[in-house]
C-alpha cells in the first residue's frame, strides 16, 4: 500500500532529521590546540578603515583643490588674470567707482581753487582798467568751477570710451607681476596688496593714462596733474599677506591636488568590501566639501556687501568685484556639488538597501511598462536598442558628463540654470531608457504573442502537473521491480 503525500513527506523530514544527528555524531572533534580560521570579514577589517581614511583625506582636499587650481591659473596664466578682472571696466558702478576716485585723488593733487586764484592773481598784477580788475575778481569763482567740470568731465568721457579698456588691460597685465609674488610688490601696479594685506587698486598708473590722453585732447593743463598715489581699498585681510608665502605651493599644489584627490577616491573605492558604500561616500565627500565651500564664499558676499559702507564703496559695485575674483571659485563647488550629489544617489540605488531595491523596482517597472507599450505599438530600436542596453552604464556616463560640461558652460550659474540642466538630464536619461531593448525580453507584437499563447497550450489528453504537491502519472513507464509490501510501515530506528 503505497503512501499518500503527507506521509511522504513527514517520512522524509524524519530521515533528514536522522541525517543530521548522524553527521553530528560522526563529525571529528576538533583538536584542543586547533584554532579557529578568521573569518574573511574579520581578516580584511584593514580594507574597510583604509578605505574610509581615503576618502574621508580626498573629502578634505576637494575645497582645497578648488581653491590651489584657482590660484594656480590666476598666477600662472597672464591671459587667464586678464579675462577675470577685465570685463569689471564695463560694468558702470566700478567705472562710476574709478571715476568719483580719480576726480577726487585730481583734485587734491591740483587744488583747482589754488590754481584759478594763481592765474588770476597774475592778471591782476597787469595795469588794467578798474572795471577790468573787478571782473576778474567775479571771475574768480566761477573760473575754478568750470574747471573742475572740465576736468570731470574729462574723466568721465576717458573712462567710459572704449579706449579706456586698453587703459585698463594694460594696467592689469603691469599688476600680474605685481601679484606673481607681493614680496616684489611693484608700485605701479594697478592692483596691489600693502603691508597691512589691504587689497586694492592703485590710481597710479590709470591718473598717468588719464593724463596722456587729456594732453593729447588739448588739455594743456592736465599736464600739470602731479604724480597720484592712492589705492582704493577693495578688502583688507590679514590672509592676504601669506599670498607671497604661499606662491610657490599654489603654483605646485594647484596642479596635483586635484589629481591626488582623485587618486585617493578610487583607491577608497578599490580598497573597500563593498564597492556601493565607497561610492556612496565619494559622493558624499564632494557635496560636502563642495558645498562647504560654495557656502562659505556665498557668506562671505553677503558679509563683504554689510562692510561696503565702511568701504565707502556701494554694496552693489563691491558685489560685482567680490564675484569676479571668487565667481570661477564658486561656480565649479557649485558644479561638483551636484556631481557629488548624483554619485550619491546613483551609489544610494545601486545597493542592496532595501528603500534602494524598491525604488528599483518601482523605476524599472515603469519604465518597462513604458517601453512595452512602445514596442506593442511598433517602436522597435532593434539593434541600437540592444546596444544601448549593453553599454547601458558607459552611455549614462556620457549622459552625467555632458550635464557636467553643460553647468561649465552656462557660469555664471544661476538656480534656474542648474534646474534646468538636471531636468535636462532626467529627460535624457529617461529617453534613453525607453530606446533600449533586452534582447532577453523582447516584446512581441499582440499577434505574435497570440501565436505564441496557442502554440504552448497543452492538448487535451495531457496531464499537466500544477504545485508543488502535484503527483503526475504515466502508465507506461517503467518501474523497477520492489520487494513485496506488507502494508505496514517500516519501523521507526
Amino acid at each position: 500500500m503505497s503512501m499518500d503525500a503527507a506521509e511522504l513527506r513527514a517520512e522524509i523530514d524524519r530521515l533528514r532529521a536522522e541525517n543530521e544527528a548522524l553527521r553530528a555524531v560522526t563529525a571529528p572533534a576538533p583538536e584542543p590546540d586547533e584554532v579557529a580560521p578568521p573569518s574573511p570579514r574579520r581578516a580584511n577589517w584593514w580594507r574597510g578603515a583604509l578605505s574610509a581614511l581615503c576618502i574621508t583625506v580626498a573629502g578634505i582636499l576637494v575645497p582645497v583643490s578648488i581653491v590651489a587650481a584657482w590660484a594656480r591659473t590666476e598666477l600662472v596664466s597672464e591671459e587667464s588674470f586678464v579675462q577675470t578682472f577685465a570685463p569689471l571696466v564695463d560694468d558702470a558702478g566700478v567705472q562710476q567707482l574709478i571715476i568719483d576716485q580719480t576726480s577726487t585723488a585730481v583734485d587734491e593733487a591740483l587744488d583747482i581753487p589754488s590754481f584759478t586764484n594763481d592765474l588770476f592773481d597774475g592778471l591782476a598784477t597787469l595795469d588794467l582798467p578798474p572795471r577790468a580788475q573787478s571782473a576778474i575778481d567775479l571771475m574768480r569763482v566761477p573760473a575754478a568751477a568750470g574747471l573742475q567740470n572740465l576736468v570731470d568731465s574729462s574723466i568721465t568721457r576717458v573712462v567710459e570710451s572704449d579706449a579706456f579698456s586698453a587703459v585698463w588691460q594694460r594696467s592689469l597685465l603691469a599688476s600680474h607681476r605685481a601679484l606673481v609674488a607681493v614680496a616684489t610688490n611693484d608700485e605701479s601696479a594697478a592692483v596691489s596688496v600693502d603691508s597691512q594685506g589691504a587689497l586694492g587698486i592703485n590710481l597710479g598708473p590709470i591718473v598717468e593714462e588719464l593724463k596722456t590722453t587729456m594732453v593729447d585732447q588739448g588739455f594743456g593743463f592736465a599736464a600739470s596733474i602731479p604724480a597720484i598715489d592712492r589705492t582704493i581699498v577693495l578688502v583688507q585681510s590679514d590672509a592676504l599677506l601669506l599670498v607671497g608665502t604661499i606662491y610657490q605651493l599654489a603654483v605646485t599644489l594647484g596642479w596635483w591636488l586635484p589629481v591626488i584627490s582623485l587618486a585617493l577616491f578610487a583607491l577608497g573605492i578599490l580598497l573597500a568590501r563593498r564597492r556601493s558604500t565607497a561610492v556612496l561616500g565619494t559622493g558624499v565627500a564632494i557635496f560636502v566639501g563642495a558645498g562647504v565651500l560654495a557656502a562659505g564664499l556665498s557668506g562671505a558676499s553677503v558679509v563683504l556687501g554689510l562692510s561696503a559702507g565702511s568701504l565707502g564703496i556701494p554694496a552693489a559695485t563691491l558685489d560685482t568685484i567680490f564675484y569676479a575674483v571668487v565667481g570661477a571659485m564658486r561656480d565649479t563647488a557649485i558644479v561638483l556639488t551636484f556631481l557629488g550629489l548624483v554619485i550619491g544617489i546613483t551609489a544610494w540605488l545601486a545597493g542592496r538597501w532595501a528603500p534602494a531595491a524598491r525604488v528599483r523596482s518601482f523605476t524599472g517597472s515603469l519604465t518597462t511598462s513604458a517601453r512595452t507599450g512602445l514596442q506593442r505599438r511598433g517602436l522597435n530600436t532593434g539593434r541600437f536598442g540592444a546596444w544601448l542596453h549593453a553599454q547601458r552604464t558607459l552611455v549614462r556616463l556620457i549622459i552625467l558628463a555632458l550635464t557636467v560640461l553643460l553647468l561649465f558652460a552656462l557660469r555664471p550659474l544661476s538656480i534656474g540654470d542648474i534646474l534646468l540642466t538636471v531636468i535636462l538630464g532626467l529627460v535624457v536619461w529617461f529617453i534613453v531608457e525607453l530606446l533600449q531593448r533586452d534582447p532577453a525580453l523582447v516584446v512581441e507584437t499582440e499577434a505574435d504573442a497570440e501565436a505564441a499563447v496557442d502554440a504552448a497550450a497543452p492538448e487535451e489528453d495531457e496531464l499537466v502537473s500544477v504545485g508543488v504537491d502535484a503527483v503526475t502519472v504515466v502508465d507506461d513507464a517503467p518501474v523497477a521491480d520492489a520487494p513485496p509490501t506488507t502494508g505496514k510501515r517500516p519501523p521507526k530506528r
